[in-house]
């Protein structure tokens, strides 16, 4: 679906830029005005949104064509490695990027120091988006998913166990050494696990957490090497995005990976774009900046999310694909404490009841 509005102000803001574009450049922290230089931006992102078949690699050179500039890309292994990246930039006074993409609530959080505040200015789109993924001034969504449990049909029928529907059924002695977690210490899915569980069990989570301890399979130290082992018949659950049925639906395989709905909700995790503080070289550069943070609230974006991030679309009104329309739907959002005192206490609290 097209939006009228997001072509008109697009259209007025690259009349600016591109009359612009030729009084100024930015490259390797210095500005150097040339009529034969186009205006660059710089962004900081994890390695795989650019990767192949990532949303970046085919965004970015969207972008560069309709803004006639050129986009820098400096990427890190994971999101994790963003934030450090950020607060190293910081203490030594030398920023890296103009735009951080990557990030997800629990991460901007803890980067808010060293990100722009809006001040007057509202992305244009902005208004369109799902009312509770605004996580306010800095900060623009730009895709999200609910995270759940997802199945292996094939395997549970031969393990003889019946779908877990609550964190209770996880603590059944038939579930033992049958299902994967990430560590919360290393991994986002991990830590909006353990909040999760915080967030409805409250003052009992501790004794929950030293139950479960003995029941998972493996806590991996990431997504990615939890969701190879599953794929590979290791486990018949995993911790993951309820939109990986989706993926799998895609590839002929959605009778045998199922998402599973949790009689207590489904978190969520954001992923969004923000200004770096500090790092802007002229406003000229600025308004670039800006400009992108709003094209990816495009429709002409948010329509190739689902397909490329495995995620979906925070822009509302916008139709799915069909193998998204097969994913279960949620009947409760749960929107963990990500506030960073409070995640710092329940990982202290997780490590002392694992360790023990």
């Amino acid at each position: 679906m097209k939006s009228v509005r997001w072509h008109l102000v697009a259209a007025i803001g690259l009349v600016l830029v591109l009359g612009l574009a030729a009084q100024w450049m930015f490259s390797g922290g210095a500005s150097s005005p040339s009529s034969s230089q186009v205006a660059e931006l710089t962004i900081s992102t994890y390695r795989s949104f650019v990767g192949k078949s990532g949303l970046g690699s085919v965004i970015i050179p969207l972008f560069e064509k309709q803004c006639q500039c050129k986009i820098r890309v400096l990427t890190q292994p994971d999101a994790g490695a963003l934030l450090t990246r950020l607060e190293i930039d910081a203490r030594r006074g030398q920023v890296s990027a103009q735009v951080i993409l990557g990030l997800d609530q629990y991460l901007f959080a803890r980067a808010q120091p060293y990100l722009e505040d809006w001040g007057s200015w509202l992305p244009s789109g902005y208004q369109g988006l799902q009312s509770d993924l605004k996580l306010g001034s800095g900060f623009v969504p730009y895709d999200y998913g609910p995270l759940g449990w997802i199945v292996d049909q094939a395997a549970l029928q031969s393990e003889g166990l019946l779908i877990p529907h609550s964190l209770s059924d996880l603590l059944d002695p038939k579930w033992s050494r049958h299902f994967l977690l990430q560590d919360p210490r290393t991994s986002t899915p991990g830590l909006t696990f353990l909040l999760y569980t915080r967030a409805i069990l409250g003052d009992s989570v501790t004794d929950y957490w030293k139950k479960l301890r003995s029941q998972w399979l493996t806590l991996a130290p990431s997504w990615d090497s939890s969701y190879s082992l599953f794929v590979k018949g290791e486990a018949v659950a995993i911790w993951s995005y309820l939109t990986s049925q989706a993926y799998h639906q895609s590839r002929g395989e959605g009778g045998r990976y199922q998402a599973v709905i949790f009689d207590e909700g489904q978190p969520f995790q954001v992923e969004g774009a923000s200004l770096v503080k500090g790092s802007f070289q002229s406003q000229q550069q600025k308004i670039l900046a800006q400009s992108f943070l709003e094209f990816l609230i495009s429709s002409q974006v948010q329509s190739r999310v689902p397909h490329s991030t495995w995620m979906l679309p925070v822009l509302q009104n916008l139709d799915l694909p069909s193998d998204f329309l097969k994913v279960p739907q949620v009947k409760r959002r749960v929107w963990p404490d990500h506030r960073p005192e409070v995640v710092l206490k329940a990982l202290d609290d997780w490590r002392r009841a694992v360790e023990m």
